[in-house]
């Protein structure tokens, strides 16, 4: 069995990062690695316990993203033009009431723990379906591993990580770390705002019309047509075959 590209580049890794290397010794070098680590980690940890708890959840929203990835990203894109506007009129309708006015803290506070919810539970898909399609793909290739979903979103992460490292390489070079930083803000928003669609598309993860779940009809095998109802029609059986 062949090791895996981060198992082979790790002791590298841990070379380049060590306190003594010329590379942790540019200006902020380490201030960058914490700041993208620590956001990693804390993506792992939440993504541990969502898998723990509510893993079908999760699934539906990755396949959401992987089956109606189009449909996921306009309704992202859609969803942060309007989110804005709509939380203002809400806002500004709540204070034209005395009651209104005492619950706008706690409903503004509710909204953004929402929103920032569906955003994180977008991600968290993104990272998942990316970790199981390179996990299926290496499986293709003869290579024995144990797919889960614990296995699926590490590699999606690390795959997420890996649109940070030319920034936390070149981040201290004055126009290339602002080219960098540029283009990792863009692909970090750019499979957020599809992961954030595909948590709206599936209602958090409750509905699976767009996750690629519903088999058509005309897709279904005669042994199965022989053997269910379909449209309101009572199944009938199998006619005997001649001798």
């Amino acid at each position: 069995m062949r090791p895996s590209p981060l198992r082979a580049l790790l002791p590298f890794l841990l070379l380049a990062i060590s306190p003594g290397s010329a590379w942790a010794r540019t200006p902020g070098a380490l201030d960058r690695t914490a700041g993208v680590l620590g956001a990693l980690l804390t993506l792992a940890v939440i993504g541990a316990a969502v898998i723990t708890l509510a893993r079908p959840v999760l699934e539906i929203v990755s396949d959401t993203v992987v089956h109606s990835f189009g449909r996921a990203l306009t309704v992202g894109l859609l969803a942060q033009i309007v989110v804005i506007p709509t939380f203002g009129l809400l806002i500004a309708g709540l204070a034209l009431t005395v009651i209104g006015l005492l619950v706008v803290p706690f409903v503004a506070v509710a909204v953004v723990l929402l929103l920032l919810a569906a955003v994180i539970l977008g991600l968290l898909a993104v990272a998942h379906a990316m970790g199981e399609t390179v996990t299926r793909r290496r499986m293709a290739r003869g290579i024995m591993l144990s797919p889960n979903s614990y296995r699926y979103l590490l590699t999606g992460l690390i795959g997420l990580g890996m649109l940070w490292s030319s920034w936390l390489v070149l981040g201290w070079v004055p126009l290339a770390g602002t080219l960098m930083l540029g283009m990792a803000v863009v692909a970090t928003w750019f499979v957020a705002t599809a992961g954030f669609g595909a948590a709206l598309l599936s209602r958090a993860g409750l509905r699976g019309e767009f996750a690629g779940r519903i088999i058509a009809p005309e897709s279904l095998t005669d042994e199965y047509l022989w053997a269910t109802p379909q449209l309101g029609v009572t199944a009938m059986k199998r006619p005997d075959r001649k001798q």
